[in-house]
């Protein structure tokens, strides 16, 4: 099967073309062999890295235990790092993840079977009460899925559910980081959502401007923002 790619390319704005995962009702097979893939290219890319490094600048020293809320949860990986890296530094960290499609509810939950801390459900973010707080809200490649009107929503909800702050972290819209994942995809996947939607992921994605401007028109404090290699952006907002 050959697999479309724009013809022509604007980096300046965003673009809204919906992406295979966002439609409902995925093959189940297909899809857990596309989050399979996404946690490798993750791991080689900094994906958790980024992630990682914004939760040693929230969590307070000295603190043992913290809680996050992972919104959009993917294969569920992202989740058993930071429990694994909390662990590693002497800390206990329970993660819940939500996420709206089932299908990767239940890859997350088959993947991470009999693993402590981390607990998936399927649920809507704006479904969840606001009395039930979390130390951290955490979302990675969850804000491009997103429209700008949709993703303004989704932080003011987020940053309203937090204690210590927000983490997102999501893609940088630069040539050069699509034409490197269009290529790295090309070369390592036969998968039709990953060839699909990797380089189109960083056509939806975001300039730093942008996150400024999403957080200003969600009422946010003035976020921390920090380009990652590879072309990821960490953003913080404190409570």
């Amino acid at each position: 099967m050959r697999h479309s790619y724009p013809t022509s390319l604007n980096f300046e704005t965003r673009s809204d073309d919906r992406e295979l995962l966002d439609v409902p009702d995925l093959d189940p097979v297909e899809l857990a062999e596309s989050l399979k893939e996404l946690a490798v290219i993750n791991a080689a890319l900094g994906g958790y890295a980024t992630t990682l490094g914004a939760l040693s600048r929230l969590v307070p020293h000295g603190r043992r235990e913290f809680d996050v809320l992972d919104v959009g949860l993917g294969g569920g990986d992202t989740a058993r790092r930071i429990v694994e890296w909390a662990k590693r530094r002497d800390m206990s960290a329970r993660v819940f993840g939500i996420d709206l499609a089932p299908e990767a509810v239940s890859y997350a939950r088959l993947s991470n079977a009999g693993l402590p801390g981390i607990e998936f459900t399927v649920q809507n973010l704006f479904d969840l009460p606001q009395t039930r707080k979390y130390d951290i809200v955490h979302a990675a490649l969850l804000l491009h899925h997103l429209p700008d009107d949709a993703a303004v929503e989704a932080l003011a909800k987020m940053y309203e559910l937090c204690r210590l702050g927000l983490v997102i972290n999501d893609l940088h819209r630069h040539p050069v980081a699509y034409y490197l994942i269009k290529w790295l995809t090309t070369l390592i996947s036969k998968n039709r959502l990953i060839l699909h939607d990797a380089p189109l992921s960083v056509l939806r994605a975001f300039h730093r401007t942008c996150l400024k401007d999403l957080a200003r028109r969600a009422s946010l404090p003035t976020p921390d923002i920090s380009w990652h290699w590879a072309f990821r952006w960490s953003m913080i907002v404190r409570k």
